[in-house]
């Protein structure tokens, strides 16, 4: 009965059906006002109906139910996970669907969430007990394996959900999961498994005829949330029939990509706002474009990495289990290393543009960095302290009483020019390259400086030292270095009062 052709004719008859229902939906959706409008966050230029999550809804559960109705060997081993997927799947897109109609608060979400999991708990789907392969087993009882299986059904939903913000992304990371873990289940021999996952792919590949760039339906939150309910259920049924570490890991391995980036979410938000709940610009996907990748290139380079990690979930199927935590240990170095190198090269390119623009905004009349230049570089350094709480910068006003009057007393406009240029390029030497000085007007200079605490008191110090040794080896008596600090965050109404009185003298 199962047979190879059997998961073959599944797959296309699902992603045919879905190639047929999506378009129609699509109709659908834009009649009665579901659809995704530009605007805030939104980078469409157009509106773009939802409901491509109902077609593939749709298409996979009336696959799921047709198996159910004709093959009695799957009603006998997949009883269980046909009703939970059935019950769960439907509790969670009419959850999202509520969400693609009228925003909903994270916790009405949540709570969607965790009904369709404690569903699929009441049916028999739940982390019951894990072995270890260097030895022994911990068993849980049902509310500790009822509270586990919600985390791993929550936590999956969201990656999912929270991947979805390119056209094709998170349909195409379901696809290569799901193909991923119908490899494992073929090597482990899980009948159940792969029906699942045949129908899910077909399903999703339906789907993805116009998801992908540039996107005709998008999936909503119904659509992402479902597909990962599907694969929290995929791999759940994994983990009952192995109930190992492997087993455990091998969904992780292969969904590796929008678990992470979930988990960094969190990380970041909670660090930053306090609340992970509020959305920021700071996924895989946004810092891939923020380089300079086509937004196309950027899917199919995750679709890469995608594939790379579902095809390690496979090897790790084939492996001794003793060699298994070695393997994943190799796996989550190469991750840290990628996302580490990301980030620096993230942080090189930053630096390039803001010295690019450094040198296409200099003052002429002082060889320093425009005002303008400077402003700009304030108001980035507010959004980035606000973005991040551990971040803060000062503005270091330096007043060269008495330098008017002592220019004045030069006797030709050319030397008073020179003299003017090298008390500028006194604060432009000395000052350090992470550190921005501009001409405020009159006797005054203002330095931004990201640095605070010994840096800044450094800074000062330097240039008071340096200020004291240029007037000893010239002979000017009659100037004197005064200081204001001003820091942010802390004070945010004197950064803008000293900015808009500054912009006034410029």
């Amino acid at each position: 009965m199962y047979s190879f052709g059997l998961y073959l004719l599944i797959f296309l008859s699902t992603l045919l059906l879905s190639w047929a229902l999506t378009p129609l939906l699509g109709k659908l959706a834009r009649q009665v006002g579901c659809v995704d409008r530009p605007g805030g966050r939104k980078i469409h230029a157009r509106n773009i109906p939802y409901f491509g999550g109902v077609a593939v809804f749709l298409s996979f559960t009336g696959g799921l139910t047709a198996v159910y109705m004709f093959f009695p060997e799957f009603q006998r081993e997949g009883s269980k996970v046909t009703a939970g997927l059935l019950l769960g799947g439907t509790v969670i897109l009419l959850t999202g669907l509520v969400d693609d109609f009228r925003s909903t608060p994270p916790g009405l979400k949540l709570a969607g969430q965790a009904a369709a999991a404690l569903i699929l708990a009441g049916c028999g789907l739940r982390i019951g007990f894990l072995t270890n392969p260097m030895g022994g087993e911990i068993e849980f009882g049902v509310a500790v394996g009822t509270l586990l299986t919600l985390v791993w059904v929550v936590s999956m939903v969201n990656a999912m959900n929270l991947i979805d913000g390119l056209d094709g992304l998170a349909g195409g990371v379901a696809l290569i999961g799901s193909v991923a873990l119908f490899a494992v289940a073929l090597n482990r021999g899980d009948r159940v498994d792969m029906v699942l996952t045949a129908l899910l792919a077909g399903s999703t590949l339906g789907f993805l005829r116009y998801n992908f760039f540039p996107a005709r339906i998008f999936l909503g939150d119904a659509g992402s949330m479902f597909l990962g309910f599907t694969l929290a259920v995929i791999g759940l049924q994994g983990i009952q029939k192995g109930a190992t570490v492997v087993a455990f890991m091998i969904p992780l391995s292969a969904l590796a990509v929008p678990v992470l980036d979930t988990l960094m979410a969190i990380a970041r938000r909670s660090k930053v706002s306090g609340s992970i709940f509020k959305a920021d610009h700071e996924h895989l996907h946004h810092r891939l474009v923020r380089l300079g990748i086509r937004k196309q290139n950027v899917v199919l380079l995750i679709y890469f990495f995608c594939i790379h990690l579902g095809t390690m979930a496979f090897v790790l199927t084939l492996i001794p289990s003793e060699y298994t935590l070695m393997i994943l240990v190799l796996i989550g170095m190469g991750i840290i290393f990628w996302i580490k190198t990301l980030g620096f090269i993230e942080e090189k390119i930053a630096v390039r543009l803001r010295q690019s623009e450094k040198e296409s905004m200099i003052d002429e009349a002082t060889g320093l960095c425009s005002f303008q230049y400077l402003s700009r570089r304030v108001i980035d350094e507010i959004k980035t302290c606000d973005r991040l709480a551990s971040r803060s910068f000062a503005l270091l006003v330096f007043e060269l009483k008495g330098l008017g009057a002592y220019l004045e007393r030069l006797p030709h406009p050319h030397e008073m020019e020179e003299r003017f240029r090298c008390w500028a390029r006194f604060f432009l030497e000395n000052i350090r390259s992470s550190d921005v000085v501009s001409y405020l007007g009159d006797e005054s200079f203002v330095v931004m400086t990201p640095e605070e605490g010994d840096g800044r008191q450094y800074l000062i110090e330097r240039l008071r030292t340096i200020f004291q040794n240029m007037k000893a080896d010239l002979g000017i008596d009659g100037i004197e270095l005064k200081v204001r600090q001003v820091d942010y965050p802390g004070n945010k109404g004197i950064v803008q009062e000293l900015l808009r009185d500054a912009v006034e003298v410029a």
